[in-house]
């Protein structure tokens, strides 16, 4: 039986997808066996747990397959067509709709479709009539080349083309705000039609015709600002979760050697550009940005209304740009020196961090007030001048505004004194002044937005310009199921600074091997089980499994072939049930019971797979029953044949170790097992050990009932 899968084999394929331990997810949503069918024949490369978890469920089932199709990395083409007499030449297998029934289109034959039913999992005939139908099927460019359009292949642009995908909502948008534009220029002139025409004629009718009208475009304007604000709810919290989605998916998918040795600090930053974005293309505030061209559509109206009133708008709108320019170069020279004193704060800190070991011998407070302090009090200061210097600049921007606004405004009325304008006029012009400058005061407001939104778009390119295992995913060979034989030679590894390590290691273990890595504490056990279990990549040999170098396969294939349980696995704040999802993927909830039975946590469980889980609720249990916790939830259905755990039953290893006689005697009977362990009980339950020196060289590797008789 090959561990690869084989395109050419599709009946090893439909077996590989209707497992049993896959019913119940088959059950709770059927249309996961219509994809699995509609894959196989694109020959797609990955495993019924993947297709699972990639699952994406809606409403409509229509809507279902294209979410999980598309996120698979397939593009996909809607179509409908008025009678099923036009389906010939389609291509298939694809999705079909027709009326109430769901199905997969596999073609035609004696002029009826061949459908495969999944929700009753058989295959029917439907007669070609003249009903309508929804087709979803996979584009032919994404079933030749699987991958994104040529556009977005360009990642260190990737905010660009990002906003691209809502090329037409921003038409709109730009549309909507110059309608909105000259509809808020025609208000001011009803005042002066009030004055010019109806108070001159005294005419009511003619009031009453002008009220209308002014009714009308105000209507008109809320109905047009209504229409933008929908935009951004809409539009704008799409594109938000669309940056959001992306950007933790890249920092899910980069290599755990490049993100074990980043700091929390730069991984969160990254959520905080997030959050840059969110509150960008989400608040009402970013409208101000589209009215900011079109002030030019009030400056018309003034102009109509009084040219010397227009001139003085026109040179404060000049004034206010070279005072942008001026303010924008004083708040950046002031945050370049706070970045640079923060990015200090963190390279000291980070000294101090790494040279712990050497600076042990010293008072330790007073290091880091020596070589902190300085800095910290730097940062303080200039973080207190960023923000005094962000008011200065808001103070003087506002008083420049009321400085033009209150000219513009004299200049209005002087044109009445002259006579060369009328009071009806002169309101309009002092309606249209302050509408003008609303926009404008948008762009000093928007000075220290700028310089974090251009940082934070920086900031998200790079990290979306970096490699990831997702994008070497195809070019990796894809795996069915390890058989469990596991070859290393040559291994050696040593981490930078430290005067030993892992030294030519060599060892065979066949399939269904029980193997146990001993040795005293820092000889490098925990670092070994990292190399196995894909984790840790930079070591010197080889290791193979089944005959493959695991190098050659990406790391998240290989991950999700085998199951490796950390020492420190993680518990989610949620249900027992989501636990074990997070860990595993959908598994039946009936494997979930049967493994917390299996450990005997039913007590400290008391509402079963609904019991909510933390990390603090964890740490209150005895470290015993953490330690079975931690295990069960790791092993979860047992479905890999590679089973990897660092340190079982920590600190708790003699009540417990019965637990893994009986693991190898039933539900592990068949896997290969690989833990490390100092426990002379626990050590006795394996049948092959692996012993280290303390500098990391191997001092043995054989039969365990050898190396336990050497002990005694």
């Amino acid at each position: 039986m090959s561990i690869l899968v084989d395109f050419n084999n599709v009946p090893q394929r439909l077996l590989d997808f209707e497992a049993r331990s896959y019913d119940e997810r088959y059950n709770q949503s059927p249309l996961i066996r219509g994809l699995a069918y509609t894959l196989i024949a694109l020959e797609w490369e990955g495993t019924p747990s993947i297709l699972s978890d990639a699952f994406i469920p809606k409403p409509k089932d229509s809507d279902s397959f294209i979410a999980t199709i598309e996120r698979l990395g397939y593009r996909c083409d809607v179509t409908k067509l008025k009678t099923l007499e036009h389906i010939e030449g389609h291509p298939h297998p694809c999705f079909i709709e027709i009326e109430n029934l769901t199905a997969i289109f596999l073609g035609t034959k004696d002029g009826k479709l061949i459908l495969f039913d999944y929700t009753n999992n058989n295959t029917i005939e439907y007669p070609l009539c003249k009903k309508p139908c929804l087709l979803v099927s996979i584009s032919e460019y994404s079933r030749l080349f699987r991958e994104p359009p040529p556009e977005s292949q360009d990642r260190s642009n990737w905010i660009k083309y990002a906003f691209y995908r809502y090329n037409n909502e921003l038409k709109s948008l730009i549309i909507l705000s110059f309608v909105v534009s000259i509809l808020g220029a025609l208000q001011p002139f009803f005042i002066m039609s009030v004055y010019n025409f109806a108070l001159t004629s005294s005419s009511q009718a003619t009031l009453y015709w002008l009220t209308l009208f002014a009714v009308i475009v105000g209507f008109s304007e809320y109905f047009f600002k209504k229409m933008r604000v929908n935009i951004i709810a809409t539009s704008g919290r799409d594109l938000a979760v669309h940056i959001s989605q992306n950007v933790i998916s890249k920092l899910l998918w980069l290599p755990y050697s490049m993100t074990s040795t980043a700091g929390v600090s730069s991984q969160l930053a990254r959520l905080k550009d997030i959050d840059t974005f969110r509150r960008l293309v989400t608040a009402e505030s970013t409208l101000s940005y589209f009215d900011m061209p079109f002030v030019i559509v009030f400056i018309i109206a003034i102009a109509l209304m009084s040219g010397t009133a227009a001139l003085v708008v026109m040179a404060g709108l000049i004034l206010m740009l070279v005072f942008c320019v001026y303010s924008r170069y004083i708040y950046s020279q002031a945050t370049s020196k706070s970045s640079r004193a923060n990015a200090m704060v963190s390279y000291q800190l980070n000294e101090i961090l790494r040279g712990i070991k050497t600076i042990q011998g010293l008072p330790l407070l007073r290091v880091i007030q020596s070589r902190f302090s300085a800095s910290h009090l730097q940062s303080t200061n200039d973080a207190e001048h960023v923000s005094v210097t962000n008011s200065r600049v808001q103070a003087a921007g506002g008083s420049l505004i009321q400085v033009i606004g209150t000219a513009s405004i004299v200049a209005a009325v002087i044109a009445v004194m002259d006579g060369t304008s009328d009071a009806g006029a002169m309101l309009a012009t002092v309606i249209l002044v302050w509408k003008a400058l609303g926009p404008i005061m948008g762009i000093y407001n928007s000075i220290s937005k700028f310089q974090s939104i251009k940082a934070s778009s920086a900031q998200i390119n790079n990290l979306m310009a970096m490699n990831d295992d997702k994008l070497t995913l195809e070019k990796s060979p894809p795996i069915r199921l390890f058989q469990g034989s596991i070859v290393g030679s040559g291994v050696s590894h040593r981490y930078s600074g430290a005067a030993t390590g892992l030294t030519n290691l060599g060892f065979k273990i066949p399939p269904g091997a029980k193997v146990v890595i001993c040795g005293p504490t820092g000889c490098g056990k925990t670092t070994l089980i990292s190399i196995i279990a894909g984790l840790e990549e930079r070591y010197q040999g080889s290791v193979s499994v089944d005959g493959y170098n695991i190098k050659q396969f990406n790391s998240y294939r290989y991950r999700t072939s085998i199951n490796y349980i950390p020492f420190n696995l993680h518990i989610f704040e949620g249900s027992l049930e989501t636990n074990f999802i997070l860990h595993n993927g959908l598994i039946p909830t009936e494997k979930m019971r049967e493994m917390v039975s299996f450990f005997e946590l039913d007590t400290w469980l008391p509402q079963g797979l609904d019991t909510q889980l933390s990390v603090d609720i964890c740490k209150s249990l005895p470290n015993g029953i953490q330690q079975r916790l931690r295990l069960a939830l790791g092993l979860g259905n047992c479905e890999q044949s590679l089973i990897i755990i660092d340190e079982p039953f920590n600190g708790a290893e003699q009540e417990n170790s019965h637990y893994f006689k009986r693991l190898f005697s039933d539900k592990l009977l068949n896997k290969t097992v690989i833990f490390s362990t100092n426990d002379p009980g626990m050590i006795s339950t394996s049948n092959m050990s692996l012993v280290l020196e303390p500098d990391g060289n191997l001092k043995y590797f054989g039969l365990t009932d050898k190396y336990l008789k050497s002990l005694s």
